[in-house]
């Protein structure tokens, strides 16, 4: 395809034309889209199985429509529902996170201040969060690993 001046648009629509309406709209779409060359190009180059730019108008035309399907599908993904354990998980992975960072500030402290780090009332407060955490954690389980756990 390297011999088709692509930034031409009146080649463009001349092929664009002679296609039908889905290979035509695939067509235009790889012109703007995904050739290298484009003012609009979406940084990702079409490429074959051999790893090379397509070769012919239908080589593109099919390249742009897989491509195009897989973004689609992308799209259609982020908005499919999500599913309740799967939100549980999202929930407890954000709890552990928070635990993790308590166990981390209280370790900070006993490196600081020794035995006397329990006697702090930051260490009370981590102490106080940590064991609501773990609390939430415990009533959070069986959701999120199965009723069988």
């Amino acid at each position: 395809m390297s011999e088709i001046d692509l930034s031409d648009m009146q080649t463009v629509r001349t092929i664009r034309d002679q296609l039908g309406p889905q290979d035509g709209a695939a067509f235009v779409n790889y012109v703007v889209k995904h050739h290298v060359k484009s003012a609009s190009y979406c940084g990702q180059p079409l490429l074959n199985t051999e790893g090379e730019a397509p070769d012919t108008v239908g080589e593109a035309i099919d390249l742009t429509a897989r491509r195009d399907a897989l973004e689609r599908q992308v799209v259609v993904g982020m908005r499919a529902p999500i599913h309740s354990r799967e939100l549980a998980k999202e929930k407890w992975d954000g709890l552990i996170r928070s635990r993790d960072i308590m166990i981390d500030a209280q370790a900070r402290l006993r490196s600081e201040f020794g035995d006397g780090a329990k006697l702090r009332p930051e260490w009370m407060s981590l102490e106080t969060r940590m064991a609501e955490i773990n609390r939430k954690l415990v009533a959070m389980k069986p959701t999120v690993f199965g009723s069988d756990i």
